[in-house]
């Protein structure tokens, strides 16, 4: 398994929508909690009636050192911009993307690259999926891809909170430095020359490519791709989307680690 590492989170960039005079907000009690583990909530916001009722988040800020202010709920809804926020609103700064070259620091990284993946509702899950499989880090791509809004944010029940998530300003010239770094580079596609359960191992650590939802990957990204692998399926439906499809691929990625 790869070593865990806290260095390398970069000069923060935030690009979320839901924000407050320059800082980023966190709505949803779930999610804050994730947000005061994963550090990237510094300040929290709660109802004054509904603190006595969330003894976990009262703990949760201690822990973290996070001071919580109480206020009403008018002042709530204001902060929120219209976003269902259950009594509690978290802040912090802008989100902390992690740099590159951090996450190649890690030993044999499994990472997940996003080649403009647009709904948020796939982009949370993808995710998700990475921090419960192991996954060391995903790529997201500057333009043509969701952001981390409180719609991603709430689709992977608060797992951008903690994962390592590196923004690149062109994901094909940063996979081909990736390649040169001696990872394997594997796309996903239905129409692959090996399956997905025949890759085996990747001494040096791996890179899954997950294509956009209408489009698949774009040429350019997927000549940097060393093999394209699909996984089998039965019968005549539909190929699976992309959130679904990157999650077998990682399960079985992080098996054969």
């Amino acid at each position: 398994m790869s070593r865990r590492s806290s260095k390398g989170r970069g000069k923060p960039r935030g690009k979320s929508p839901q924000k407050e005079g320059g800082r980023r907000l966190i709505v949803g009690r779930r999610f804050i909690l994730e947000g005061l583990a994963g550090g990237t909530v510094d300040q929290v916001y709660v109802e004054k009636a509904a603190l006595q009722k969330l003894p976990e988040l009262q703990s949760a800020a201690d822990k973290a050192g996070v001071p919580i202010t109480t206020t009403s709920r008018e002042e709530l809804d204001q902060r929120a911009k219209g976003v269902r926020h259950q009594g509690v609103i978290g802040s912090g700064p802008p989100y902390p993307y992690r740099s590159v070259e951090s996450l190649l620091e890690l030993e044999a990284p499994l990472l997940v690259a996003l080649d403009e993946i647009t709904d948020p509702q796939n982009f949370g899950a993808i995710i998700r999926s990475a921090l419960v499989f192991g996954a060391d880090g995903v790529l997201v791509p500057r333009h043509r891809s969701a952001t981390l809004s409180p719609a991603v944010v709430r689709a992977s029940a608060g797992a951008t909170e903690r994962a390592r998530i590196a923004e690149v300003p062109n994901l094909q010239r940063t996979l081909q430095m990736i390649g040169e770094h001696g990872l394997e580079i594997v796309g996903l596609a239905a129409d692959g020359d090996v399956t997905i359960d025949a890759l085996g191992p990747a001494p040096l650590g791996r890179v899954v490519v997950v294509g956009s939802e209408g489009k698949g990957l774009r040429r350019m990204v997927r000549e940097r791709c060393h093999r394209i692998a699909s996984i089998p399926q039965a019968g005549d439906f539909d190929s699976l989307n992309a959130s679904v499809a990157t999650g077998i691929a990682l399960y079985e990625a992080s098996r054969t680690r």
